[in-house]
Order: structure tokens, then C-alpha cells, then sequence
């Protein structure tokens, strides 16, 4: 069998509490979780676990707001102007 390693950036104290938790559950670091527990699940099912109401809204919110950045009104002028312009134009926003 081929493998292939996998990683991650994440927070260290919600890695360590992760840790925790699939040391308590499965007696296995979070890493060993994933490569087994989880992508075992994946494979037996042939999705994503899914995640609970509150998160799933969360993500979609998060993920709308982020789109909306994108078709907000944007001024191609912007791309022409110096550093001190730009901060000038954003200080003008807050004053």
C-alpha cells in the first residue's frame, strides 16, 4: 500500500485538546486519529462526517461573508495608488 503524510497548521491548545480527546477515546494521538479513525470513516462511507447544525451555520456564515467581498464596489483606482494614498483613503474612513 502507497502512503502519503499529511499536516496541518493548527491553534496548540486546541491541538492539545484533541489530543486529549482521541487519547482518551481510542488510546491514539489526534494524528493517529486522523489517518486511521477518521479516514477509515471516510473511506467506509464515502463522505465527510458531518458536523453538527451549529457549526455547518457558522461555516456557511462565514463563507457568505466572505463572498460578499467580492462583489462589493470596488474602485480599480486603488490599484494605481501609492502606500501613502491608500493609508490616507482608510484613515479618511475612520475620522
Amino acid at each position: 500500500m502507497t502512503t502519503k503524510t499529511f499536516s496541518g497548521r493548527v491553534d496548540a491548545d486546541t491541538l492539545a485538546f484533541a489530543d486529549a480527546l482521541a487519547q482518551r477515546d481510542y488510546g491514539l494521538s489526534f494524528g493517529q486519529y486522523c489517518g486511521t479513525v477518521l479516514l477509515g470513516s471516510i473511506q467506509a462511507t464515502g463522505s465527510m462526517p458531518q458536523l453538527p447544525k451549529s457549526v455547518q451555520s457558522k461555516k456557511s456564515h462565514a463563507a457568505t461573508i466572505i463572498k460578499e467581498f467580492t462583489v462589493r464596489g470596488r474602485n480599480n483606482a486603488v490599484g494605481h495608488m501609492s502606500d501613502a494614498e491608500v493609508r490616507d483613503m482608510i484613515a479618511s474612513r475612520y475620522e
